[in-house]
């Protein structure tokens, strides 16, 4: 009774679709063409776009190719080395008298409203170098490209925006390649500039090594991300030129000094307090050969777009007039077939009515549709029900993703069908994102805390963890001990054998001191030949004593290096304090002072292990300052 009504208003509706299938027709034949004429014009835009890419990536290469001479010859002057002789040195001569003229000339050849800066600019960077190149004239080339990088970048948003709105997925890729190349090449030049920032703020002892050092990090992982997305291309000569820099790249001087920049370990054209001018040479001769590449890679992909769109324009007006043709012929084919189907179509179209009403307000727990009736709507339930499967389990992900649960087995369950797979790998970017936003907050963590040549805790670490140690002894009534270790015979070790010697024995030092240590000790490594180890609930009763002698007797076994065995002592200073005795006790400091003090007394004397005692302090020099 109550679904008469209702049926008889569908099947009224039918007849009403059957009636009148030319009107409708017309209506989606003059879209259509309307569609196919709007393609057109937006693949003229493209084309447009592209060429005025083309521009921006020569402006580009100009702009690197008179920065390099001048770059040259800033860091020269840092090492006391005249121009000239730097250029032939790093094999760019050919730059010796390039100047600005050809950043003028192709900055002439954009429109005015697309040009990154203006003459003005670069008249006053070049009156700039007249007066003599210093790191204020490589600032700014940095701000004009950066602004050329900027005009660029918004060019490239335009011009997706076009492509998308063309609807051709070959010029999309062509376009994400563009910009890979382009990210690519400026975190290649921000690896290169910041690496020179990072050297020459070490010979100058400026406060720049600490922001060149971070930049450092942050381009390299910005060229990696970039090159991945190269080397996964469609295009097969993108990925050969992309895999060719990369195969070129591992273990070069280039790629030696970006990863000891990054872990914080020394400068090796600067090791042994001398500058080694062939390995700087050779590691920024190395460095330029990533620029033209992807420079290359640019120039192609604007051309092609150009090339492409100009084809694909033409083919989207032929299409417009083709769609209407193939519409009359249709329209007048359906007014002879439409009427035998349309009885067919009530029964599955209404629970393909019903099923879409459910799912639009939010009921995703339906029955799938059967795949009855005619083939389209067969298609469209088929399509339905993995439409459907596709938001049952993309809710699950989402709500996974949300948690941060990483590990929920729902992000690995692949979605059905191709819009399951397009939804894959949104899914995947950002699991990613949050993936790799972790492990970056993990990384600076750990160095924050821990010494980067050991491994160890650092001092502001050991200060923490003392300041905890006594609070937990105070709180317990149990017995603490902070060890001081300072090693003998280190400078010896350091002047004899080289630095690069010397930290190969802090190293093993800190090993052993970590596998003497008891179970939940605390070891860090203070700084220079300066280790402490805090070790809590400990027996009064020669406890203290014996930790002392257990690292004392393990450090003085014999270390194996390049050079053979090599020995080095240490003096161990031990500070109890007892919480039960002393609950209001010392502070942190304190008790590493008096750890200090009595590794100096074991220095002295020889006895290798003191305990820190009130008659210690009144018969000692005073504290030294920890390293």
């Amino acid at each position: 009774m109550h679904l008469a009504p209702r049926s008889f208003g569908l099947r009224t509706r039918l007849v009403a679709l059957v009636l009148a299938p030319a009107l409708l027709l017309a209506l989606l034949g003059g879209a259509a063409s309307l569609r196919e004429h709007r393609v057109a014009d937006a693949l003229g835009e493209v084309r447009s776009d592209a060429e005025l890419m083309g521009r921006l990536t020569d402006l580009r290469s100009e702009l690197l190719g008179a920065r390099a001479p001048v770059e040259v010859e800033v860091r020269a002057a840092a090492l006391g080395i005249p121009r000239d002789t730097a250029l032939d040195l790093l094999d760019l001569s050919r730059f010796k008298s390039t100047g600005l003229s050809g950043v003028v000339k192709q900055l002439h050849r954009l429109p005015p409203h697309v040009r990154p800066f203006s003459q003005a600019q670069v008249e006053r960077l070049q009156t700039a170098i007249a007066h003599g190149a210093d790191l204020d004239v490589i600032d700014q080339f940095d701000r004009l490209d950066d602004l050329a990088r900027r005009r660029f970048d918004d060019r490239l948003e335009g011009l997706r925006a076009r492509v998308v709105a063309s609807g051709r997925a070959d010029l999309s890729r062509r376009v994400d390649d563009l910009e890979a190349a382009s990210d690519a090449g400026t975190a290649a030049g921000g690896m290169v500039t910041k690496l020179a920032d990072y050297w020459f703020a070490i010979l100058g002892k400026t406060n720049r090594v600490t922001p060149a050092r971070v930049g450092l990090a942050v381009s390299a992982r910005d060229f990696d991300r970039s090159m991945d997305l190269l080397v996964h291309s469609k295009d097969r000569a993108v990925v050969r030129t992309a895999r060719h820099i990369l195969v070129q790249k591992p273990g070069t001087p280039f790629e030696r000094a970006i990863d000891d920049a990054i872990a914080g370990r020394p400068a090796e054209p600067f090791v042994g307090g001398g500058v080694n001018l062939d390995l700087i040479a050779t590691t920024f001769t190395q460095s330029f050969s990533l620029f033209g590449p992807l420079l290359e890679v640019m120039s192609q992909r604007s051309d092609e777009l150009q090339h492409a769109a100009t084809v694909l324009s033409k083919a989207s007006s032929r299409s417009a007039v083709q769609t209407v043709v193939a519409i009359s012929l249709v329209i007048m084919l359906l007014l002879v077939v439409s009427l035998a189907v349309a009885a067919s179509l009530e029964r599955p179209l209404s629970r393909l009515i019903e099923g879409t009403r459910r799912v639009g307000g939010g009921d995703l727990t339906s029955e799938p549709l059967p795949p009855d009736g005619p083939v389209e709507i067969a298609e469209a339930s088929a399509a339905f029900n993995d439409v459907v499967a596709n938001l049952r389990l993309l809710e699950g992900k989402v709500e996974a993703l949300a948690s941060y649960d990483l590990a929920d087995p729902r992000l690995v369950q692949p979605l059905p069908g191709a819009l399951g797979e397009a939804l894959d790998r949104s899914v995947h970017v950002l699991s990613g994102s949050i993936t790799d936003r972790e492990r970056l907050q993990q990384t600076l963590a750990f160095q924050a805390s821990h010494d980067a040549l050991t491994g160890l805790h650092n001092r502001a670490a050991a200060l923490d963890a003392l300041r905890d140690a006594l609070a937990r002894a105070r709180r317990n009534g149990t017995l603490l001990v902070v060890g001081f270790l300072d090693l003998d015979r280190f400078k010896q070790v350091n002047d004899t054998y080289s630095h690069q010697t010397g930290d190969e024995v802090l190293r093993e030092v800190a090993c052993r001191i970590d596998l003497q240590a008891r179970a939940g000790d605390f070891c860090a490594r203070l700084g220079g030949d300066e280790f402490v180890i805090i070790a809590e609930n400990v027996d009064a009763v020669g406890g203290p004593h014996a930790i002392g002698k257990r690292i004392a007797a393990e450090i003085g076994e014999p270390i194996p290096s390049s050079f053979g065995p090599l020995r080095v002592g240490v003096s161990v200073g031990l500070a109890l304090v007892d919480g039960a005795e002393d609950p209001t006790g010392p502070d942190p400091l304190a008790v590493l002072a008096r750890a200090d003090l009595a590794a100096y007394a074991a220095k002295r004397s020889g006895d290798g292990v003191v305990v820190w005692t009130e008659t210690l302090q009144r018969t000692t020099s005073p504290l030294r300052s920890p390293a």
